[in-house]
């Protein structure tokens, strides 16, 4: 069980923040980060008080239930509610592309491995034909060796993979507090390279055009959010040396120009070419890196905790 934790600890350390962050972009960029500086205490009650209930219900009736399809659901109701409470229309202010991009890898998961299970389990009754490797053992009598590597190299995958999403979930939902909670501290990417800082500048720069011609009904507020961002960065070789009151319009503000270039990149309004998809979308990637972070004792701890809890089975 030792081993199965340190492969749970190694997916969590690895597994970068895609998995993490692919549920908190599911949020509007004024839901997690107000442009205020305002706590997003709101979203973060709402958030985890229905999923905590919806969790404890199905568990007491004895329904089938997942945690992570509990939180998803929450934070889909999130994004609705904000949308509505504006006024805007649900095609333009929730990510359905994000959501529909979510809700296919748990449903396409689940199916792929019990198809690559059956097709690898004809493929071993194939090539060998030993009928007592298909029947339970009797009494302690061990598989041969041979089988038993099958079962630790299958088991040590679990656990990776398992660590490198399950546990990104995890980190996810402590970025979404430390976020919502001390939106001061943790806006921005203290530790993005000088290099990568430099060229952000510029990068905001170019999004404003792709922005003015492609961008959503929002535009607008991306072209403002592109211009205030080059004004809090102007002079600035590292975030840290950001002021922390400028921190948060600092965030709202690249999310709000992400937002934007996302619909660019996905042609949602049908006027951008080719061209101009792949560079809004290379500029979103870049951008991202500003804001989507993970600290090292967010990864740390959750890794351990996976370490602990699987070492403890």
């Amino acid at each position: 069980m030792v081993w199965s934790g340190l492969m749970n600890f190694m997916g969590v350390m690895v597994g970068g923040t895609a998995v993490a962050y692919a549920l908190v972009e599911i949020l509007p960029p004024e839901v997690l980060t107000p442009p205020n500086g305002d706590p997003a205490i709101g979203m973060l009650a709402a958030l985890f008080i229905t999923s905590l209930l919806w969790n404890v219900g199905t568990w007491a009736l004895g329904i089938p239930n997942s945690s992570s399809h509990a939180l998803i659901g929450s934070l889909v109701r999130v994004s609705i509610a904000s949308t509505l409470r504006q006024s805007r229309p649900l095609h333009e202010g929730v990510d359905w592309s994000q959501i529909l991009k979510v809700l296919e890898a748990l449903l396409v998961s689940p199916v792929l491995g019990f198809a690559l299970a059956w097709l690898l389990f004809r493929l071993v009754r194939l090539l060998f034909k030993d009928q007592h490797l298909y029947e339970p053992p009797e009494g302690d009598t061990p598989p041969v060796w041979w089988m038993r590597a099958i079962l630790i190299g299958t088991c040590t995958g679990v656990s990776f993979s398992h660590g490198s999403n399950d546990g990104q979930k995890s980190i996810g939902l402590i970025m979404l507090t430390v976020i919502g909670l001390a939106p001061f501290t943790f806006a921005i990417n203290e530790d993005l390279a000088p290099g990568k800082v430099a060229g952000i500048l510029p990068q905001f720069a170019s999004a404003t055009s792709l922005i003015a011609k492609d961008g959503s009904s929002k535009k607008a507020e991306g072209l403002n959010a592109a211009t205030d961002a080059m004004v809090l960065m102007k002079g600035a070789t590292r975030l840290s040396a950001v002021p922390h009151d400028k921190r948060v319009r600092l965030r709202a503000d690249t999310n709000r120009v992400i937002a934007e270039l996302k619909t660019v990149g996905e042609n949602k309004a049908g006027n951008a070419s080719k061209t101009e998809q792949a560079t809004a979308k290379a500029l979103q990637k870049d951008l991202t890196g500003l804001v989507n972070y993970v600290p090292w004792w967010v990864s740390d701890g959750i890794g351990a905790a996976n370490l602990q809890i699987d070492s403890a089975v």
